[in-house]
């Protein structure tokens, strides 16, 4: 589940049903892809971040980024 789309995409006044037309999907589609049961494709994403004019960070990303945790990945 992305809490923080849900949240945006509230706060946007975007429906599910509004939101998926915007991503050219089913409304029944784009739910089980909030709800976490299938994945957004790149092209959605992107398109979800143009619409809630949002970065991939405050949409998608859960918990926070501590730099040994970035460091990690920098190896």
């Amino acid at each position: 589940m992305y809490p923080k789309l849900v949240g945006k995409r509230n706060e946007k006044g975007i429906t599910q049903e509004k939101m998926a037309e915007m991503l050219g999907i089913s409304k029944n589609n784009y739910n089980l892809k909030e709800n976490g049961k299938l994945d957004f494709n790149l092209v959605e994403v992107k398109k979800i971040l143009q619409i809630l004019k949002s970065s991939y960070d405050e949409i998608f990303f859960e918990g926070d980024v501590t730099e040994k945790s970035y460091n990690k990945y920098q190896e």
